[in-house]
């Protein structure tokens, strides 16, 4: 606390004392003695400001004392520090206050916390429960596979891959902050990363006759394998859905001093200007995917928050229906 603004504080006091002196002197003054006691007054003045003055300086060392330790207390979480400290009332008073509103804040974080584990494990059981009829769908897909009825296959195959990759992603969001207990930091080959998201959707490659081009991704990089993969996925995925037939995807790697960078391009419908900046926030789905109603605004979010958990940067680049370019950049190993 500064000086002047404990004298704020003390204004109610100084008026008293400055008016009870002025008062003093009055009397003296226009008292019956044929002299005035100039001697007297001097005196008065001097020794009332004295102590006044000694008086404000005490009591802010001692408040600002209070104060600093109040502060250093509510930063290690132990207030009961502070009543080793000497206070007076009122700073019991806060002092008691301010334990209250801490005790009140933590059973509201308590609740709340709870409240969200309860949720967690509900959805991690619900997940699972909804990758059982998942991967029946796709068995019974591929064992009813007949030329008559390949067409109508695909395109629930395609919706069933859909609902996969949204379960995907809400398991994803809901591991997100307990990442640190499910990664293992590896050499991964990004090459086999790849090939192997290219696999997932290479149906819909062939039906649509979207161009694949793959050059110069033979690199190993230190990452985790599980996440990565989702990562790509995300990338790749969100490419296939603003293309259309006979547009490409490429995926080139490029090699620089201390880098590695994945670069994929796609010749769809682009990024929009005022989009670019904000592909990356969580909920944001951008004009496109508001009018397409296919986006649900996390794919992009996880990639991104994914990559800045593993050391990895990613950017994009887009130019408005002409391309979009998403760049990841992977630390040379050492």
């Amino acid at each position: 606390m500064k000086f002047i603004d404990f004298l704020k504080d003390q204004y109610g006091l100084l008026i008293f004392n400055f008016s009870f002196l002025t008062i003093t002197i009055l009397v003296i003054v226009f008292s019956p003695l044929d002299i005035i006691l100039f001697d007297t007054i001097f005196y008065i003045t001097i020794l009332n400001i004295f102590f006044l003055v000694l008086y404000l300086i005490i009591s802010y060392i001692r408040k600002n004392k209070f104060l600093t330790l109040l502060d250093e207390c509510i930063d290690t979480n132990n207030l009961n520090k502070v009543s080793l400290f000497k206070i007076n009332n009122e700073e019991k008073q806060c002092l008691k206050l301010i334990k209250t509103y801490k005790k009140q804040t933590e059973d509201i974080i308590n609740n709340t916390t709870d409240k969200f584990k309860e949720n967690k494990e509900f959805m991690d059981i619900w997940v699972h429960d909804i990758k059982m009829p998942i991967s029946i769908l796709k068995i019974i897909i591929e064992r009813n596979q007949v030329p008559e009825c390949e067409k109508l296959l695909d395109k629930i195959d395609d919706e069933v891959t859909r609902i996969e990759n949204s379960v995907e992603r809400v398991l994803y969001l809901s591991r997100l902050e307990s990442f640190h207990k499910d990664f293992l930091i590896q050499e991964v080959n990004l090459e086999k990363v790849v090939r192997e998201i290219i696999r997932k959707y290479s149906k819909y490659f062939i039906a649509n006759k979207i161009k694949l081009s793959l050059e110069n991704v033979n690199y190993y990089a230190l990452s985790d394998k599980k996440w990565l993969l989702f990562i790509f996925d995300q990338i790749i995925s969100n490419a296939l859905k603003y293309t259309e037939s006979d547009d490409s995807i490429s995926i080139i790697g490029e090699k620089t001093d201390n880098t590695f960078k994945v670069i994929i391009k796609d010749t769809g419908c682009g990024i929009k200007k005022e989009d670019l900046d904000r592909i990356f926030e969580k909920g944001f789905t951008g004009s496109r995917g508001r009018n397409m109603m296919k986006s649900t605004g996390l794919g992009l979010y996880l990639a991104k928050e994914l990559c800045n958990k593993l050391g990895h940067h990613i950017h994009v680049h887009s130019k408005y229906n002409e391309y979009t370019e998403f760049i990841i950049v992977f630390k040379e190993n050492y």
